[in-house]
C-alpha cells in the first residue's frame, strides 16, 4: 500500500539541522551569500561540480547533513522539484534551524529490542552502526505484495508504532521520501512494520512519512530483531547493507549515499 503522496519538495534530513514539518517553504530557503558557490554531485568536495552559482541566488534547500567536512545541503531551484545537488551550508544565508530532539544524542544510538511476536515492553540503548549483512549474502523470501525484483535496489525501514526510536528517526525517513520522489535514489522506499494497516499507515501519515508501507508482517521475516533497522536490499532479495538504530548523521548520510549508488 502506498501512503498518498505530494508534490511537496520540502524536508530537511534529520538530526541537527531540521526545521519543524509546519514551517512555510520560505523558511526552507537560502541565499549564497559568497562570490561563487560550488554545487557539487554528491556531499564531498572530492566529487565532480555540476555547476557553480553566483551570490544573491536563492535556492530551496531539501536536506542538510553534517560529515567531516562541516554541513552540506542539498539545493534544488526555486522553481524546480528536482535536486540539483549539494552545496557546503557555509555559503548560504539561509533561516535559523532548529535542532531535533534526536541530535542531542551522544555516542551511542538507541534500538528497541522486539519480539516481533508480541509488542516490545523494554527498550535498551545499543551502540548503533552500519554493518554489513550477517551472513554474507544473506537472502529474504519475498514480501506479501512486494518483489525484490521489481526495483534494482530497496531501502526498507523496519519500524514499529510505539517505539521512541522509531519516532526520533521520522524526520529522517520523511526526508528520505522526499528524496525518492525528487528523483535522487535509485533505491525504492519500503516501510515494513508489524502493526496492522489501520494503524501502522496511520503512523507514518501522522509523521508525513510518504513511502509504500507493508503492515502485520513478522519483523522476523527480515531478520530484524529491533527497531528501527534500515536494510538494503537488491533485486534478488540479498541484504546488501543494514544499519541498526537511531542513526546519527554520519550514518545518515551512509544511507544516503548507499540508496543514490
Amino acid at each position: 500500500m502506498k501512503t498518498p503522496s505530494s508534490p511537496a519538495w520540502c524536508v530537511l534530513i534529520a538530526l541537527l539541522m531540521l526545521a519543524p514539518s509546519s514551517a512555510s517553504p520560505q523558511d526552507k530557503r537560502g541565499t549564497v551569500k559568497v562570490d561563487s558557490l560550488a554545487v557539487y554531485s554528491k556531499m564531498s568536495t572530492e566529487s565532480d561540480v555540476v555547476k557553480t552559482m553566483a551570490q544573491g541566488t536563492v535556492v530551496r534547500i531539501l536536506l542538510t547533513m553534517t560529515s567531516e567536512e562541516g554541513s552540506w545541503c542539498g539545493i534544488a531551484s526555486q522553481d524546480s522539484l528536482s535536486r540539483i545537488g549539494y552545496v557546503l551550508c557555509s555559503g548560504l544565508d539561509r533561516p535559523k534551524e532548529t535542532p531535533a530532539l534526536a541530535a542531542q544524542g551522544k555516542s551511542l544510538s538507541q534500538i528497541e529490542i522486539i519480539n516481533s511476536y508480541s509488542p516490545a515492553h523494554t527498550a535498551k540503548p545499543q551502540t548503533h552502526g552500519s554493518e554489513k549483512a550477517s551472513p554474507a549474502g544473506q537472502t529474504l523470501a519475498p514480501l506479501p505484495g512486494y518483489s525484490w525484483s521489481s526495483y534494482p535496489k530497496t531501502l526498507v525501514i523496519a519500524i514499529r508504532r510505539g517505539c521512541p526510536y522509531c519516532d526520533a528517526s521520522m524526520t529522517f525517513y520523511r526526508a528520505l521520501g522526499e528524496l525518492e520522489r525528487g528523483g535522487a535514489l535509485r533505491a525504492h522506499l519500503l516501510a515494513v512494520m508489524p502493526n496492522d494497516e489501520f494503524s501502522g499507515s496511520g503512523y507514518l501519515e501522522k509523521n508525513n512519512v510518504e513511502v509504500q508501507g507493508i503492515f502485520g508482517e513478522k519483523l522476523d521475516a527480515l531478520k530484524v530483531s529491533g527497531t528501527p533497522t534500515v536494510l538494503l536490499i537488491d533485486s534478488s532479495g540479498r541484504i546488501e547493507r543494514k544499519w541498526v538504530g537511531q542513526l546519527p548523521p554520519r550514518l545518515e548520510k551512509e544511507v544516503v549515499n548507499a540508496a543514490e549508488e
